[in-house]
């Protein structure tokens, strides 16, 4: 799978511009703040339709315009095929062909992309926000259907909260609760099992992974971890409903008094171990880093045996945060893999790859092809 071309207009600081980026590395150089991670997020919504910077598509749209649009030309599967983003607002509308889509996940998988970021190498130790965030976006990449699930309880937990913050209403009626709990459980339920399955899985992946980046003897390994009692590792659906009902009931009266929803997987966590013990607590700066590092290569390998090839890898400054011996394994972890790949860095000279890559020079919003150019074979 890779982007044939590129365009992008009033999007963040982007001038209006039209690439072709190479087929297997397009290095994007230039200073902080010119807009190098702006082409990044760009690609990144054309594949998710979501940024991974900000929960406002709106905030993308360049100061004083009304608009962005944003689109690429995909060759993946076999097939070609063009696919755009109009975001307005808050509102956005999804083209297929040109075509507007009905419902975004139609759009879902034409263009799929691993998006590792400088602020990833952080997850063992930030907050689980963040570690539900990557889990989420890797799974909806796997699969299209999940992202309405996980919009479904959003919509759940959200109206629940409205309905607690009036309970001090006259007229409140306090069984009105009780369809909300029944919604909340049932979405929340399919959501919490989704994400323990897939992370089950990416698990395995992820041990096999990490003795390339660290020394032997230590065993990696996610865990997906429930944040409320009675939902055990592998539970079914079924059950999980069941429990989150039943603890809804139980917190009832804190939510009630507080006015927010203190059940559910929006308070869960993934748990990053090695030898069964928290990185975050446990770990060197090194060994989380690798477990990083470790956890990124097996979703791309998870999610190149999903499609059938590999994925775009979108990479945000990363190899400058990694010291000289993980950095020299990344980079021959991403030599050997066949996909295609977007960097961004201060200065090209710090990406040490053998393979063909164009290099596009960012200047205030503007790409301008680099001499290094000439390399891309």
């Amino acid at each position: 799978m890779r982007i044939e071309r590129l365009s992008a207009l009033c999007f963040r600081n982007l001038a209006e511009l039209r690439i072709e980026p190479h087929p297997r590395f397009t290095i994007l150089e230039g200073d902080n703040g010119q807009g190098k991670t702006n082409l990044l997020e760009a690609i990144a919504v054309l594949a998710t339709l979501r940024s991974f910077r900000t929960a406002k598509l709106g905030d993308c749209v360049a100061f004083a315009e009304e608009k962005a649009q944003i689109g690429c030309r995909v060759y993946g599967r076999g097939a070609h095929l063009d696919l755009g983003v109009e975001i307005a607002g808050n509102r956005s509308r999804v083209f297929v062909d040109g075509k507007a889509v009905r419902r975004s996940s139609e759009a879902l998988g034409a263009l799929a992309a691993v998006i590792f970021t400088s602020a990833d190498l952080l997850l063992p130790h930030g907050e689980p926000a963040a570690r539900r965030r990557w889990l989420d976006r890797a799974i909806f990449q796997h699969n299209a259907g999940y992202l309405g699930e996980l919009r479904r309880y959003d919509k759940a937990v959200a109206s629940r909260n409205a309905l607690l913050r009036d309970s001090d209403q006259p007229g409140f009626d306090l069984r009105a609760l009780d369809a909300y709990d029944a919604l909340l459980a049932e979405a929340g339920a399919r959501v919490s099992a989704t994400r323990d399955d897939f992370c089950a899985q990416l698990s395995r992946r992820v041990a096999e992974e990490f003795a390339a980046f660290a020394a032997p003897g230590l065993a990696a390994e996610l865990r997906y971890e429930a944040h409320d009692p009675g939902i055990t590792t592998g539970s079914p659906a079924a059950e999980r409903q069941q429990a989150l009902l039943r603890r809804l009931g139980e917190r009832r009266r804190l939510d009630l008094r507080r006015g927010t929803t203190s059940v559910g997987p929006h308070r869960d966590d993934v748990a990053m171990l090695l030898d069964g013990r928290l990185a975050r607590d446990h770990a060197s700066q090194g060994q989380s880093r690798a477990l990083v590092l470790a956890a990124k290569i097996a979703e791309i390998r998870s999610l190149e045996a999903a499609l059938g090839e590999p994925p775009l890898l979108l990479m945000d400054d990363v190899s400058s945060e990694l010291d000289r011996a993980r950095n020299a394994a990344l980079m021959h972890h991403l030599d050997a893999f066949g996909g295609q790949v977007f960097l961004t860095t201060t200065d090209a000279s710090y990406i040490q790859l053998t393979a063909p890559r164009g290099v596009w020079r960012v200047s205030a919003g503007r790409l301008a092809p680099s001499l290094d150019l000439t390399r891309a074979g």
